[in-house]
C-alpha cells in the first residue's frame, strides 16, 4: 500500500521447497548437492537466470547478503546457486537450508503483488520438478517450523519514533503474542540498525497462505498506526527537530562516516522527511542510500575495490553525492 511508505520499506514473501527423492542440503555431501543443482538446471525454464555462487566474485556475493538477496548461510557450502527472475523481483536460493528458498520482493507494503508473483513462479517450478509434499502436513522442509505452507511473509519497518519514546518493547510483546516474530534488519539475532525491524509470521502449519497474509497485514497496519502516533507526539519537541536537522547537516558535510553512524543519521532524516521537518529531499532517495551503504555494496556500485581503511571516507562521499 502506497500510503504506508512512511513506515514500511519493503515486503518479502519466502517459500521453502524441497525436491522429492533428495536429502535435505544439510544432510548432503558436495556430490549430492551438485546432483540437486544439475537436476534443477536441467529441468527449469531457460527464461530464468541461474548464477552459481562459485562463479561470482567475493565482493558481489557479500553485497548480495547486504542487500538481503541471499543469506550468509548460502556462502558456507559448495554447489549453491541463485535463480533470478528480474521481471518479477524474484530470486531463489538453491541448496541453502532447503533445495529452494524462493523470495519475492516489493518496495513498500505490497504483499498482494509479491504473493501473486511468487505463486506464479512457484507453480512454474513445480511443473518441472516434483516437490516433497505430504497430504497430512503440507510441504516438507528441513526446519520443522516451516512445514506446512513453507511460507514466511516479512515486512521491513522503520520505527524511530517508537524507539525514541521507548514503546518498542511494549509493541513487540503485543504482536509476539499474536504469533508474529520480530527481528533486526539482517534477520535473527541482529539488532534494529537504523531503527529498522522485520516482522514475520511464526506459524506455517495448520494455517492457510491467505490467513498468514491477512495476519501480517493486520499486524503491520497496527504497528504503522502506533508509529505514526509516536511521531505526532514528537513533532512539537524542539530537541527532536534539532536532532533531525543536525543529522541532515552531518550527512551533507561529513568526511568520514562508519555504517552504524550513517544508519542512525539516515534514520533521523527519514523520520524528518515523514514529519515534514525536511522538505528538500524525497523518501525514495533516502531509502536508496540506506540500501547501498554496506561496504561491499559500495564497492560493487562504485566499481572501486578500495582498501578497508578507505571505507568510511567512500561512504561519506557516496552519501553526500546522493542526498
Amino acid at each position: 500500500m502506497e500510503e504506508f511508505k512512511d513506515v514500511v520499506l519493503t515486503t518479502r514473501i519466502r517459500l521453502a521447497r524441497n525436491i522429492k527423492g533428495f536429502n535435505f542440503p544439510n544432510n548432503m555431501i558436495d556430490k549430492q548437492r551438485l546432483e540437486v543443482l544439475n537436476h534443477i538446471k536441467n529441468n527449469i525454464s531457460d527464461e530464468y537466470t541461474i548464477l552459481e555462487l562459485s562463479n561470482i566474485d567475493e565482493v558481489t556475493k557479500k553485497s548480495l547478503v547486504e542487500t538481503h538477496t541471499i543469506s550468509k548461510e548460502l556462502l558456507l557450502s559448495n554447489n549453491t546457486a541463485l535463480i533470478i527472475d528480474e521481471k518479477n523481483n524474484i530470486t531463489a536460493m538453491i541448496n541453502e537450508e532447503d533445495h529452494f528458498r524462493i523470495q519475492a520482493f516489493e518496495h513498500g507494503f505490497n504483499i498482494d503483488k509479491a504473493y501473486k508473483n511468487i505463486t506464479a513462479f512457484d507453480n512454474d517450478i513445480s511443473s518441472s520438478v516434483e516437490y516433497a509434499y505430504s497430504e497430512d502436513y503440507g510441504y516438507i522442509t528441513a526446519c520443522p517450523t516451516c512445514i506446512g505452507t513453507g511460507m514466511r511473509v516479512s515486512v521491513m519497518l522503520h520505527l524511530p519514533a517508537l524507539e525514541k519514546i521507548k514503546l518498542l518493547d511494549k509493541i513487540f510483546n503485543e504482536i509476539s503474542n499474536l504469533g508474529i516474530s520480530i527481528r533486526g534488519i539482517y534477520g535473527e539475532n541482529t539488532n534494529g540498525e537504523g531503527c529498522i525491524y522485520q516482522i514475520s509470521n511464526q506459524k506455517t502449519l495448520g494455517i492457510s497462505e491467505g490467513d498468514i497474509i491477512e495476519q501480517v497485514k493486520q499486524v503491520t497496519q497496527y504497528v504503522v498506526k502506533q508509529e505514526r502516533k509516536a511521531r505526532e507526539l514528537l513533532k512539537s519537541r524542539l530537541e527532536v527537530k534539532d536532532e533531525i536537522m543536525r543529522s541532515y547537516g552531518i550527512l551533507k558535510n561529513a568526511i568520514i562516516m562508519n555504517k552504524k553512524e550513517a544508519m542512525t543519521l539516515l534514520s533521523n532524516v527519514r523520520m524528518g522527511i515523514n514529519m515534514d521537518i525536511i522538505n528538500d529531499i524525497d523518501l525514495e532517495k533516502i531509502d536508496n542510500v540506506i540500501g547501498n551503504i554496506g561496504k561491499n555494496t559500495l564497492r560493487k556500485n562504485l566499481k572501486d575495490y578500495f582498501p578497508r581503511e578507505e571505507e568510511n571516507t567512500k561512504r561519506a562521499e557516496y552519501i553526500k553525492s546522493n542526498i
